[in-house]
């Protein structure tokens, strides 16, 4: 099995594998199986019993349907782990431990199934030696904050998980300040990918004591030990950084930061501490060659804008009447000519039908007045108001074939003259 197929890849410069620290999985699985073994041999010393595992459920994960795989297709997807006797061992060893079982309970069938279980038990190992026992403490904050919020978990459950996290912490801390103080730098390049969310753990604890504290003043003293106890192992976990921090300067050996740590340096540190590191570096002399487009695009870029020219005065106008107050006196006689036409149609009064005015008059001068009328009426400036009725008068003899009536009205004004009470005079100009 490659290292990808097992889900462990080489480390980089950054990782603790690289950095002299074991990659044996093992080393995790022990502990963990530790408060249920029944020897201290329970667990193999070989790490092929923990790849065999892995071959058989990438197995029972890309071939298995509902009725399993049978024995020998088992063990063709573990050839390029083990093989034989060693197979055959372990294989019974699986099946007698539950991780393999009958598909049907029946012995005489063949075929056999992988029990979730065990697939969780993988995840598990996996993630403790990426991550250390710090993110099962962060599960297990997670779990109480939802089960607080969702009313799942009495006070006594909440009173036991705060004492739990607290120990828990408490353990972690004392195992962390024991290797920063006694062990070599080597184990420390190792432990410090298990540490490197204490920020985020303060955070969820500190957002679950203010929960519980709120919906049971009881816990505020529970909570406020689990809180110090976090604190104790932030602390140890800036103690472990310090340390690496102190041997990198001493040897110089960058690669024993994190990529964070470059950039936090980047983005933090003063330009002089910066450039420290290339005080003692040679460098070869700066070249000056330059081609013609390179000159181009920076002549280009670095261009003055070109100058603002206002725009010449425009000719003056030539010499005679003005149009605009040409146009002006037009729409002013006009008005006037409307205002005198509606006088006269109403002789003097206040309103007039002129339906039998029209009828008698040719079709074009009653077309022109009627134009005249409706002009007049939309003018604002002339008191008068045309009304059109909906009938349709029909005159087969007449000048006007059909019309329909047509009445006229004058519009009161105030004393200062304005139209429809309008105290504003209203400015005559352009119909």
């Amino acid at each position: 099995m490659s290292e990808q197929e097992s889900g462990f890849e080489q480390g980089d410069l950054f990782d603790g594998a690289a950095a002299g620290a074991r990659d044996d999985r093992l080393d995790f699985v022990r502990p963990f199986v530790a408060p249920v073994a029944s020897t201290a041999g329970a667990v193999v010393d070989d790490p092929v019993s923990l790849q065999l595992a892995e071959a058989i459920h990438d197995a029972f994960g890309d071939l298995a349907s509902d009725r399993g795989l049978t024995r020998s297709e088992i063990a063709a997807a573990c050839a390029l782990v083990a093989s034989g006797e060693a197979f055959d061992a372990r294989f019974r060893v699986f099946l007698g431990l539950g991780m393999l079982e009958q598909a049907r309970g029946k012995a005489y069938e063949g075929r056999y199934v992988f029990s979730p279980t065990s697939g969780a038990a993988l995840l598990v190992f996996e993630r403790l030696a990426e991550a250390g026992g710090v993110e099962e403490i962060m599960t297990l904050l997670d779990r109480t904050q939802v089960g607080l919020a969702q009313g799942l978990l009495s006070e006594e459950q909440l009173a036991n998980r705060l004492r739990r996290v607290r120990r828990d912490l408490s353990i972690t801390t004392a195992h962390l300040l024991r290797l920063v103080r006694s062990k070599p730098i080597e184990e420390l390049v190792g432990e410090r990918h298990h540490h490197q969310s204490k920020a985020a753990l303060l955070d969820h604890a500190r957002q679950l004591v203010r929960a519980i504290s709120s919906r049971f003043p009881r816990l505020r003293a529970s909570g406020t030990r689990l809180i110090d106890e976090a604190l104790r192992y932030s602390a140890a976990v800036d103690e472990l950084s310090d340390r690496l921090l102190q041997q990198v300067r001493a040897r110089r050996d960058f690669s024993m930061l994190l990529p964070e740590q470059y950039l936090s340096a980047a983005l933090g540190a003063p330009v002089d501490a910066l450039a420290e590191v290339f005080a003692a570096t040679v460098f070869d002399p700066t070249s000056v060659e330059i081609t013609a487009a390179q000159v181009l695009v920076a002549a280009g870029e670095r261009r003055p804008p070109v100058p603002r020219r206002r725009p010449a005065r425009p000719a003056p106008l030539p010499p005679g009447p003005d149009p605009v107050e040409a146009a002006r006196e037009k729409a002013l006689l006009l008005r006037r000519r409307r205002s005198a036409s509606m006088n006269s149609l109403v002789r003097g009064g206040q309103e007039a039908d002129l339906t039998a005015t029209l009828g008698t008059l040719p079709w074009r001068a009653a077309i022109a007045t009627v134009v005249d009328l409706l002009q007049a009426s939309a003018d604002p400036a002339t008191p008068f108001f045309v009304e059109i009725g909906e009938e349709v008068l029909v005159d087969p003899a007449g000048a006007v074939t059909y019309a329909s009536p047509l009445s006229l009205y004058r519009l009161p004004q105030d004393v200062s003259g304005a139209v429809g009470g309008d105290s504003s005079a209203v400015q005559e100009g352009p119909a």
